[in-house]
């Protein structure tokens, strides 16, 4: 009789199925793990590093802002409308034909007839067409248009350029003084330990580090909200980090140079320039109104020559037409249906003059009307000049003043910063004696903190203040270069 085997111990018998156990979950982390490294390489490439110059951030602006390529979209439609208004003055080519047919009895008649028509305008004299000059208008507003949407960009790019790099300067020296703030706490907090010194004077140290720490977490929000500002202005992926290679440089200009600049580059001065001009000529066009109302037409042949007046405008033009035929059954003389000869043969010429004696003075008051609104245009244009001139003085004398705030702002914060250390020091070390220092308290300390704080605050404002003050004189000025 065969002995049954024993069976094995349950410890033995689960070995097997814990290794493949292990062996899969292995397996599972190390895809698991290669996946979440894919995706944080995949993050990283999408928020990929792009440092940035001043000139070609304003470089993309001009190419990817909306608002920009909007009013160029705008010009381009109206570039299109005036070739649209243009056309007639470009060979007009065209193609005619006709079928007839009629059956009498037994005869059946059929008559066919194709001309080529070929025009050209080589010549037109009087006033401009309504159409052609409103489409004309339309290009010169909406290039005048387009040019200061270009210049808004670029003022809107340096002026969130101007808010990175002054944030970012002042988060380098807040980050600097909140280190000395941090050393300075485990000193105190080391001296209280020993007894060196009361409790207030720790907490007055984690007071002023709290402000510190406030103003950079603000600061690192304001900073992320203007670096997507500047991402939206150039167009750049919403997901590019950004960083600012330098500062944008000071202008040196003298204030006869920054009139100058600005009547130069004045986009107001410059569409009142092209109002004045469209004016003179419609001054100057109200004399077609005493000339004779005439039309001519000269034929040779199949070619003629026509002179046609338009009763809308006081416009002459001077046509060639050729209608030759390319195609002629010829028709039955007797037939009822012939009533014009197939080719016209011979030469003919017809005139039409009608000369006006006297219009009621009205093209003496169409001139008045047109006279009187030229000399609104260049009253406007003078005031328009005064002003510039105003505004660029008093934008001028702004960027002065702010300077001057700023270097006082920035003496102030040094003078409050030794007044605070010293304070500081005389409450913290009781043999320490100065002279004018005697009997303070930690009131004293917590108001030159209150003080020292805020002038900081002034400080970093009037740096604002005076790089913004610099970019509005650029934007009076209109200058972007």
């Amino acid at each position: 009789m065969l002995a049954t085997p024993k069976p094995q111990n349950l410890d033995e018998q689960s070995t097997i199925p814990k290794d493949l156990w292990r062996f899969s979950m292995n397996k599972r982390l190390t895809a698991l793990a290669v996946c979440l490294l894919l995706s944080i390489v995949g993050a990283v490439s999408a928020q990929r590093l792009v440092s940035l110059q001043p000139a070609r951030a304003i470089e993309l602006a001009l190419q990817n802002n909306e608002t920009v390529r909007k009013a160029e979209k705008v010009l381009e439609r109206a570039q299109a409308n005036l070739r649209v208004s243009k056309a007639v003055y470009l060979p007009q080519v065209g193609l005619t034909g006709e079928y007839q047919r009629q059956k009498d009895g037994d005869i059946d008649e059929r008559d066919y007839l194709t001309r080529a028509q070929m025009s050209v305008l080589f010549a037109q004299f009087g006033e401009i067409p309504a159409g052609l000059d409103a489409a004309q208008e339309e290009v010169r507003k909406t290039e005048i248009e387009y040019e200061r949407a270009k210049k808004e960009s670029v003022h809107a790019v340096r002026n969130i350029w101007h808010n990175i790099i002054l944030t970012q300067e002042e988060i380098e020296q807040r980050r600097a003084i909140e280190i000395k703030l941090k050393e300075k706490l485990r000193g105190t907090q080391l001296k209280q330990e020993e007894k060196r010194i009361g409790f207030l004077s720790r907490l007055n140290t984690e007071l002023e580090l709290s402000e510190q720490q406030l103003a950079l977490n603000e600061l690192q929000r304001r900073l992320d909200v203007d670096t997507a500002e500047l991402i939206r202005l150039t167009g750049l992926d919403p997901l590019a980090q950004v960083a600012l290679s330098d500062s944008l440089p000071d202008d040196d200009v003298t204030l006869e140079a920054a009139v100058d600049l600005a009547l130069a580059n004045s986009l107001d001065l410059r569409d009142l320039r092209g109002d004045m001009i469209r004016q003179e000529r419609l001054a100057a066009e109200t004399i077609w109104n005493r000339f004779p109302e005439l039309s001519a037409e000269a034929r040779y042949k199949d070619l003629h020559v026509l002179l046609e007046q338009h009763q809308q405008n006081r416009t002459w033009d001077a046509k060639a037409l050729y209608d030759p035929i390319i195609f002629d059954r010829e028709r039955d003389a007797s037939s009822m249906f012939e009533t014009n000869p197939r080719t016209q043969d011979g030469w003919e010429v017809r005139f039409n003059l009608n000369i006006p004696l006297y219009d009621g003075k009205k093209t003496t008051n169409l001139r008045a009307v047109e006279l009187a609104e030229l000399e609104r245009l260049q009253f406007e244009y003078t005031e328009k000049t005064k002003l510039i001139r105003v505004a660029v003085r008093r934008d001028y004398r702004a960027v002065a003043s702010a300077k001057e705030r700023m270097e006082i702002e920035q003496q102030r914060l040094e003078i409050r910063e030794r007044y605070l250390r010293t304070i500081e020091r005389v409450l913290d070390e009781v043999t320490f004696d100065i002279p004018g220092y005697q009997g303070l308290t930690f009131n004293d300390a917590f108001q030159a903190q209150a003080q020292f704080t805020e002038t900081q605050r002034v400080f970093y404002q009037a740096r604002r203040d005076y790089a913004r003050a610099k970019e509005q004189l650029r934007e009076t000025m209109q200058w972007i270069e």
